[in-house]
């Protein structure tokens, strides 16, 4: 069939994203145009395949493979499909298990039933190595996507970028379409306003005997002698 087909590794575009703007591969750091982002997707998808979209698919992880706000809205969206992994939490940071496992199953059978002639892999996780490979001998061209990585360097396995057809860079100018830093902005506490009856009393002048008593005590101070040197 000669149509394309993108499989997304959500945590891979989403993560690169919030480094490369964000300084940090968390995801809390970014917000996202879902909406603009498949749409990018698409017509950089056959723009570079030079073949019709059949379908993306968008892996992520979820709390016990329960479908997040972003999942709801995405798998409603034309020609998307939503698969799911699970999130789990070690060592106070969320790891996905089974999202390498569901895009190597999917990239296999559909080169296997010949569904499209070319795929687009968004991800940097050497363990889709053999499906890759599996994708080219049923005939399918590989393009692998990378997200710009925020040293400059590669942020996906050498293996796959060695294997792949074709390979581009989804640079910055392409990611902000739909995809933005959150504005870390702390907000300060304004200053204390002196209560009314505080400033009337601050700035009320001092009675007779307070001014008496400051005087004499300063004139005492100035008639003391000296003290010796030691």
């Amino acid at each position: 069939m000669d149509r394309c087909i993108v499989l997304v590794d959500a945590g891979y575009l989403l993560g690169a994203a919030a480094s490369l703007l964000a300084g940090e591969p968390s995801r809390s750091r970014i917000t996202v145009d879902h909406t603009a982002l498949i749409q990018a997707l698409r017509d950089r998808a056959e723009s570079d395949t030079g073949r019709p979209l059949l379908r993306i698919y968008w892996f992520d992880g979820a709390p016990d493979r329960v479908p997040q706000p972003e999942h709801r809205r995405l798998r409603v969206m034309p020609r998307v499909t939503v698969r799911l992994g699970a999130l789990t939490r070690s060592d106070g940071r969320w790891a996905q298990k089974g999202v390498d496992a569901a895009m190597h199953a999917e990239l296999t059978e559909l080169a296997r039933n010949r569904a499209c002639s070319d795929v687009v892999l968004v991800t940097g996780d050497g363990d889709l190595l053999p499906g890759m490979m599996a994708a080219k001998e049923h005939g399918v061209a590989v393009h692998l996507w990378a997200v710009q990585a925020a040293d400059g360097d590669y942020n996906q396995s050498e293996d796959l970028v060695a294997e792949a057809d074709e390979r581009r860079v989804l640079d910055r100018a392409w990611i902000t379409q739909a995809v933005r830093a959150k504005e870390l902005t702390g907000v300060c506490a304004p200053p204390p306003v002196p209560r009314p009856e505080i400033a009337a009393i601050l700035s009320a002048p001092l009675p007779e005997s307070a001014l008496t008593a400051a005087t004499e005590r300063s004139a005492a101070r100035e008639s003391r002698p000296p003290a010796a040197a030691t």
